[in-house]
Formats: C-alpha cells, sequence, structure tokens
C-alpha cells in the first residue's frame, strides 16, 4: 500500500520471509533420523530446523506486538516459548494437511501454477541476497533447497483450495458480517486508519531536502492548517486542497495499516488519540495533520472473507483427519531440544518423551 510514506524494502523482505514461514512442506520431506523429527504428519517429517524456521518468524511477530517481549514471559499462564512452539507447530501441521487436501480433492498444479511457483522461489532467493547467500541461509537453518521449493508450492495449493470453497461454497454478506461481528478482534485488532494533510519538506520527485526557509514555510503553514483543523474546519476539504501527499489520488478516504507500514512518528501520533482525534507530527517527509478514523466493516471485507476461509478450510482438514485417521505423532525430546536452543536453557519436556496431537 503506497501511503505518501516509505515503507523500506526490508520490509518487503522481511513479509516475504513471513510469507514462507507460515507456510510447510506438502510432500515428503528428506529422511532423518528419528532425533532429528519433532513431528510426524501420516507420512511427512517435521524436523527440528523447519520448526524454528517457524518459530523465528513467529519470535518476529511477538516482538512486534510486544517490545518488552522476552522468551520466559508469560502469555494465558504459559511461558512464551511454550505458546509459539504450539503457534509453529500448529502452523506446520496444518500446511501440511492444506496441500494433502488439496490433493485429495484432485486438485493439481498447471503450467501457469509451476510458473509461479518458480517465480515464488527466485523471488525469494533475490531477497536472501543471491544464490550464494540462499545456500549459505539454508545451511545455517538447516532446511534444504526442496523444503523452500515445497513452501512455494504450499502457497498455490492453498490458494486453489480457497479458490474451490469460494466456489461451491460461497460466504453470503450477512454470514460474513455475522462473522465480523464475532471475530472483530482478531481480524482488524490490528489494523489502524487514518488520513492526513502532508505539508511536505523534500522534494517528492528527487529527496531532497529543501532549505531551512522553505521548511520554515512549510512549518508555519502547517501550523495554520492544524489551527483551522482544531477550530471545526472541514478536515476533508482542508486535505484535497492543501495536502502534498502523492497518495492521496488513490487513498482519498484514508490509509488502512499495521504496526510497521508507517514511520514510527506518525504511528505514534495516530495511537495518541482516540477516533475522530487529531494529532500533529513531523517526520523525515514533513508535517502531518492526522485525523484517526475508526475502522470499520468496509475497510477490512476481504480480510474478513480470507479469515472466514480460513475457518472453513480447518473444518475441512477435520473432516478429513477423521475420515482417513491422520494421527500427529510428536517427539517430545525433539520438541525440548528447540526450547533449549531458542532460550539457551534445559527446558523440561512435558510428558514421556513421546506424544499426540490429534
Amino acid at each position: 500500500m503506497y501511503n505518501g510514506l516509505e515503507v523500506f524494502e526490508m520490509k518487503k523482505i522481511f513479509l516475504l520471509l513471513m510469507c514462507a514461514c507460515l507456510l510447510v512442506s506438502c510432500a515428503k520431506t528428506k529422511t532423518e533420523p528419528d532425533a532429528n523429527t519433532v513431528a510426524t504428519v501420516a507420512d511427512t517429517k517435521i524436523t527440528i530446523g523447519e520448526l524454528e524456521f517457524y518459530l523465528e518468524a513467529i519470535k518476529d511477530q511477538m516482538n512486534a506486538e510486544d517490545s518488552s517481549f522476552d522468551w520466559q514471559t508469560e502469555i494465558e499462564g504459559e511461558k512464551a516459548i511454550d505458546v509459539a512452539k504450539k503457534r509453529a507447530l500448529e502452523n506446520a501441521v496444518e500446511n501440511i494437511e492444506y496441500c494433502k487436501l488439496a490433493q485429495a480433492n484432485g486438485i493439481t498444479l498447471t503450467e501457469k501454477d509451476k510458473n509461479d511457483i518458480v517465480l515464488m522461489k527466485q523471488q525469494f532467493i533475490k531477497q536472501c541476497g543471491g544464490e550464494d547467500a540462499y545456500n549459505k541461509f539454508l545451511k545455517e537453518k538447516d532446511i534444504t533447497d526442496d523444503f523452500i521449493q515445497l513452501i512455494c508450492e504450499s502457497v498455490v495449493y492453498y490458494e486453489k483450495l480457497s479458490n474451490k470453497y469460494k466456489a461451491e461454497e460461497p460466504f453470503t454478506e450477512d454470514e460474513l458480517l455475522t462473522y465480523y461481528e464475532a471475530n472483530r478482534e482478531i481480524v482488524d485488532g490490528g489494523y489502524k486508519k487514518a488520513k492526513h494533510i502532508l505539508i511536505m519538506t523534500k522534494d517528492p520527485e528527487t529527496g531532497e531536502v529543501f532549505s531551512e526557509d522553505v521548511k520554515k514555510e512549510k512549518k508555519e503553514l502547517a501550523e495554520k492548517l492544524l489551527a483551522r483543523v482544531q477550530a471545526g474546519e472541514d478536515f476533508d476539504a482542508l486535505m484535497m486542497e492543501y495536502t502534498e501527499d502523492p497518495g492521496i489520488k488513490d487513498f482519498p478516504d484514508g490509509y488502512l495499516f499495521q504496526h510497521g507500514d508507517m514511520v514510527q512518528e506518525f504511528e505514534d501520533a495516530v495511537d495518541s488519540v482516540a477516533e475522530g482525534g487529531i494529532a500533529f507530527c513531523q517526520t523525515v517527509y514533513g508535517y502531518h495533520i492526522i485525523k484517526r478514523l475508526p475502522v470499520e466493516y468496509a475497510d477490512v471485507a476481504e480480510l474478513v472473507e480470507e479469515a472466514a476461509m480460513r475457518d472453513k478450510i480447518s473444518e475441512k482438514l477435520k473432516e478429513w483427519e477423521k475420515k482417513n485417521n491422520i494421527k500427529v505423532e510428536i517427539n517430545e525430546e525433539a520438541m525440548k531440544k528447540v526450547s533449549e536452543n531458542f532460550t539457551g536453557n534445559n527446558a523440561e519436556a512435558n510428558g514421556d518423551g513421546k506424544g499426540t496431537v490429534k
């Protein structure tokens, strides 16, 4: 989403890695010694390296949600490391099963799908810094090229499953509205919305910072506009007349964003006021007169449908598991090793070293 505020290239790299970390191989991985297998889904193994690949992403998510995050922090009575391991294992198991479910439904990959997978993998390698850096990444993470290949395949399989159920069992608008009201905190809890009047202190084309005299004029204009807004003048009218944000053409109704999408000063300013409130801040782009807006159903309608579809596919997975007597066997000793790798201590394993989650 272009918002007149810079979203750094590293953000894109992180999002690509996160996408990869939320999906896993849908076919057999290479044979590993039992000591290196944390779980087995039917005939497919999840290795320590693969689970830790997921866990790194979840750690980043937790850090983003809480800057004081620590593995020993308690989340609803459980240590963060244990919560994260559960999330990682659930993601790994579910995404193996997404692919198996797709195949059980006769879903195959077309030539276009295969080409998309190639492009996806090439993009991942590029984001890693090229072939050499990519190979180093694989070695450091104790994962394989086949694992990344199958991750890319799983993205496509999930999309095809989603399209299948959308066509066969489409949601009604009432169903989606009901789902939204029941799951609002989950769907839009991480989103904020705001519109702003941006008075730039640098050239939007060249990025060159204006002279001190020009910046002084810009600040005076921004302060006058702030006073007019606070006096009750129409925010939208002033925004359309004065804003220098090039994104206004595409987002006249404001920006929907998550933590990290905007520069920190802008996000902090939005956080400082309630919905309908006016905030003022300066960033590297210039001066912002900001109006915080409520997040409404129309803003997140696509996210609502995606979340509802994910739940529907989860229901299909449960039906498929029951029909095919699918079991997930856990190696608790290997799970203990994962804890030790991430916390640097000998976390106690629960049980006798073996377990079943389903």
